[in-house]
């Protein structure tokens, strides 16, 4: 019999997007073929909410997305289903490590839709602004948290080298969080037990429809889990 399935779940950037930032035609129509036929196509993403939606808004969906890796997922209204966070105090003790052992990385924070930067100016910023379609505030991380409880993820981008270290020396000092490879600039420290998979296995449950109903589509470490546990996984050949 042949297998059909009823949730796709897409990472954007490497997966839905094109090196240009775009999305294809052809797979926009695809898309919107699927949703009209009640199969819900959901964004799921490292991306802050509103670099989500810019994208949402292109392919035209209408379906729930899933934001930071999946530490924030909004149904359909935008409503929150899930809000999962890094302790603020957490936060600030590996900011300040990274600061410390590895100054030639950049960490930044991300709160819903704002996102905190020690220099907006700074041209690896500026770059990563221009691609996520995020306004960058400048400020320090530990000012801010006197009004916050906690963060939804951080995020070190630098050379290769550099992030691979500090995600193997980093794994020993914080068990507390979720050293995730997104790319091989980049690392996100998420809250324990976030992940795309996890992700997945709620929105399946509010959809109320098993794991072999799911497709999942991705290119990077940070989609692995996910691309296993769905009944049909695509890694992109990129």
């Amino acid at each position: 019999m042949r297998q059909t399935y009823s949730l796709v779940f897409l990472d954007i950037d490497g997966t839905l997007l094109d090196s240009g930032h775009n999305i294809s035609p052809n797979t926009k129509g695809l898309l919107n073929r699927l949703e009209r036929r009640g199969v819900p196509v959901i964004l799921c993403s490292a991306r802050y909410p509103g670099g989500v939606e810019f994208v949402v808004r292109q392919a035209e969906l209408h379906s729930p997305i899933v934001c930071y890796g999946g530490a924030l997922i909004l149904d359909e209204n935008r409503s929150i289903l899930s809000d999962t966070g890094l302790e603020i105090q957490t936060a600030v003790r590996f900011k300040r490590f990274v600061d410390e052992r590895f100054p030639a990385l950049i960490t930044s924070t991300y709160l819903y839709n704002v996102w905190l930067v020690d220099d907006a100016g700074n041209p690896v910023i500026q770059r990563e602004a221009d691609v996520i379609q995020c306004q960058p505030l400048s400020g320090s991380l530990e000012t801010a948290s006197q009004a916050m409880d906690h963060v939804h993820k951080l995020l070190c981008i630098g050379a290769p080298g550099e992030v691979l270290r500090l995600q193997r020396e980093a794994a020993a000092l914080f068990p507390e969080v979720e050293l995730l490879s997104s790319g091989a600039t980049y690392l996100e420290i998420l809250p324990r037990g976030v992940s795309k998979c996890a992700a997945m296995q709620a929105l399946q449950a509010h959809y109320r429809l098993g794991r072999e109903s799911s497709v999942a589509c991705g290119d990077h470490f940070v989609d692995l889990e996910m691309l296993r546990y769905a009944g049909l996984g695509i890694a992109m050949g990129n």
